[in-house]
């Protein structure tokens, strides 16, 4: 099977809530767009299962952030069932580990480079030769405004924001090693947005909630990646309000 060439094909990670759950319900409601949408189980993705009952574009798959089976398997499905890939939306990490370098176990670093970094790094590896396939493919990864190597916010979530700051770089590579494929790749702040991690983070933090509307955070990425090209996206590093923002 394969999607016709109007149809465009999004494969969106982390999606059983938050964030990729915004993203998704969005998506679905485009009647040119066949979405695939990763969770870690699922078994546990209510939410998105009651969606795909209403939204037969919605195909639910199992991808577990770093898993190189998952990766795989997954781009089987999307190979067998679209034929190609159009856009992915790297979305799925964690954010934990508060406090100083000095105090945060070597564990934590491991384990968010794992879902952070590793993630999209094995993802990309499993799909390049999908958006090979595209006209217009992309590579959005969601990464974080604190990971600014050049404006360093006052916040000690050194394990998050150090993970996030290796995948920037991992879409630096990708946009410039795939210039022949017209892969435009780069890489998203959602904002502080208002979701179960972004409001535990602000709690951390001493605040009631996170300041970004989860709405907000939703429209403001998909404005960008709608809008996207290769020459005037990939490469950089981009506010969900449309700013650049500074490496």
């Amino acid at each position: 099977m394969s999607t016709s060439v109007s149809q465009t094909v999004y494969l969106v990670t982390g999606t059983a809530r938050g964030i990729g759950f915004g993203l998704v319900s969005s998506l679905v409601k485009r009647p040119d767009a066949v979405v695939f949408a990763g969770v870690r189980d699922v078994n546990k993705a209510d939410a998105l299962s009651a969606l795909a009952k209403e939204a037969p574009n919605l195909h639910i798959v199992q991808l577990e952030s770093g898993s190189v089976e998952d990766a795989k398997a997954v781009a089987a499905i999307i190979e067998q069932t679209a034929g190609k890939l159009d856009i992915v939306i790297a979305n799925a990490g964690i954010s934990d580990g508060y406090g100083d370098v000095v105090d945060v176990p070597p564990a934590v670093f491991e384990r968010h480079f794992q879902v952070n970094t590793m993630g999209p790094l094995v993802l990309f590896q499993a799909v390049a030769s999908l958006l090979a396939k595209s006209s217009h493919p992309q590579f959005a990864a969601i990464s974080t405004a604190p990971a600014s190597l050049t404006n360093l916010m006052p916040m000690r979530m050194t394990a998050y924001t150090l993970s996030k700051a290796a995948l920037n770089f991992l879409t630096l590579r990708i946009n410039e090693e795939h210039e022949k494929d017209h892969i435009a790749s780069y890489a998203i702040s959602p904002g502080w947005a208002q979701t179960d991690m972004g409001n535990a983070g602000a709690r951390a933090f001493g605040l009631e909630e996170a300041p970004v509307k989860l709405e907000d955070s939703v429209a403001g990425i998909l404005k960008i990646v709608d809008g996207a090209t290769r020459e005037k996206t990939g490469g950089k590093f981009w506010d969900y309000t449309g700013d650049e923002l500074s490496w």
